[in-house]
């Protein structure tokens, strides 16, 4: 175990957290030598100069990914995080891009997914290094940029030369260890706008809400042709057992419906309320007139039917490992047709293919399409990976290290022999692609103690 503590250096954490979280590292359209926009190119490149002026060696690999190297051996131990974060979404109390220090915590969107992860590893690193400890395995650091939005990032590091890590651990969910990770389908839904909307009766003229198909989506509004008197009796029965209301807003161009749910993660989709679900919901109960955008609509309100776990698509299932989870992420309404976004975390045992299958068996209104796919993921937990990170968690925190197995989708599952470790305490809220996202300075520092007593166990 380490014989020292960053909390020595906890000034310097909160700083450079503060400092990073203030770069919108949103993933942008590509500008030249900066794949995914200014943003992220300058996130990396500012965490890269923190590495330097610590005294160690950087890579930038095009703008695509950076890492950081250490030591020696014919060995590698990998360190994964992510510096582009999801955009802010509605519902913030403090600027979401500001680097805000209020009541012992650092709020910014990033600050847990994944930038405070990332400043905790550099320090831990450099308190290694500072200590002269000896290690008898490399450790490389490596920061994404594209996590967030398909991992061509870390394809690139792959197809480039990127070595491969004899092991790695990626702090990017909760402690104690992630050693299984469900399998990963990200379906895109179009419906091509193959005739005009029809000129009389109810109809449904436009429909949007949401940004990224892993994200439950906490805002969603329509457009009817109605007013508000036609509805409203419709209106007040469906409100009275839901969570989350219809508002309706009378304007010029129609009458506008409103639901305003509560965001999470994708992975955990029974944790938010989605506003779209409960919005499709209800313009299920109405009579609309029949048009391709009102026919999808239908369909889709159907087939997920504000559920989380695939039932009503026929996709339900589960094993000792957990259970098969669906979130509506996204729909939009566009000149071309409308679009719509499912993000599906199925068990270890599951088959991915025959899911794929049944959706577009069900959705026969769409083309659906594969946007983003990965196979379960899984190390088991006599493996010296795990034994070892076991030690170090138990070591730091006097608390027993158990396994699991979710389904957020971490870098773990981007090579064979790699978990997820952290950063979110048991008993702690992980408020990563939630308003007000924060991380807890006490537990950043705490963070960076784990890590670098995993780097010391793993390495020596």
């Amino acid at each position: 175990m380490i014989s020292f503590t960053l909390a020595t250096r906890k000034q310097e954490m909160v700083e450079a957290l503060c400092e990073l979280l203030r770069v919108k590292s949103v993933k942008g359209e590509p500008q030249g030598m900066m794949p995914y926009g200014s943003d992220l190119f300058f996130a990396l490149n500012k965490m890269l100069n923190f590495a330097e002026r610590m005294y160690f060696d950087s890579e930038s690999m095009f703008s695509r990914l950076g890492y950081v190297d250490y030591g020696d051996g014919d060995e590698m131990l990998a360190i994964l995080t992510h510096l582009d974060v999801v955009p802010e979404g509605s519902g913030w109390t403090v600027p979401a891009f500001g680097g805000m220090v209020k009541d012992g915590k650092i709020y910014g969107r990033g600050a847990i997914d994944n930038k405070g992860p990332a400043i905790a590893a550099l320090f831990a690193l450099a308190a290694i290094q500072d200590d002269c400890i000896s290690l008898n395995k490399r450790v490389r650091l490596i920061f994404g940029c594209d996590e967030e939005s398909g991992w061509s990032d870390i394809e690139f590091y792959k197809k480039n030369g990127g070595e491969i890590p004899t092991m790695a651990f990626s702090p990017d969910a909760q402690f104690p260890i992630i050693n299984g990770e469900k399998g990963l389908l990200q379906l895109d839904l179009f419906k091509k706008a193959d005739e005009e909307l029809p000129q009389d009766g109810l109809r449904l003229l436009s429909i949007s809400g949401g940004d990224r198909v892993n994200v439950v989506p906490a805002y969603c509004e329509a457009v009817l042709s109605a007013e508000k008197d036609d509805i409203k009796d419709l209106v007040d029965i469906f409100n009275t057992d839901v969570p989350v209301k219809v508002e309706l807003l009378q304007r010029e161009d129609g009458l506008h419906l409103i639901t305003r749910g509560l965001s999470a993660h994708g992975s955990l989709p029974e944790d938010g309320k989605n506003a779209i679900s409960y919005l499709i919901a209800f313009l299920n109960t109405l009579p609309m007139k029949q048009s391709y955008l009102s026919d999808a609509v239908y369909q889709l309100a159907r087939y997920t039917a504000l559920q989380t776990d695939g039932q009503a698509m026929g996709i339900a299932g589960s094993d000792e490992h957990g259970a098969l989870t669906l979130n509506l992420g996204y729909i939009k309404m566009e000149e071309d047709g409308l679009h719509a976004g499912l993000d599906i975390r199925y068990p270890i045992s599951g088959d991915g293919d025959a899911i794929f299958d049944t959706v577009k068996e069900k959705m026969t209104a769409y083309e659906v399409e594969k946007r983003f796919a990965q196979r379960p993921h899984f190390v088991p937990e006599d493996s010296v990976l795990v034994q070892g990170l076991k030690a170090a968690y138990e070591e730091s925190t006097g608390e027993k290290a158990t396994c699991m197995t979710i389904g957020g989708a971490t870098y773990a599952r981007a090579f064979p022999n790699a978990v997820a470790f952290g950063p979110v305490f048991p008993g702690k809220v992980g408020t990563e692609h939630q308003p007000d996202e924060y991380i807890e300075i006490d537990d950043l520092v705490r963070l960076a103690d784990i890590i670098a007593n995993a780097i010391v166990t793993l390495c020596t």
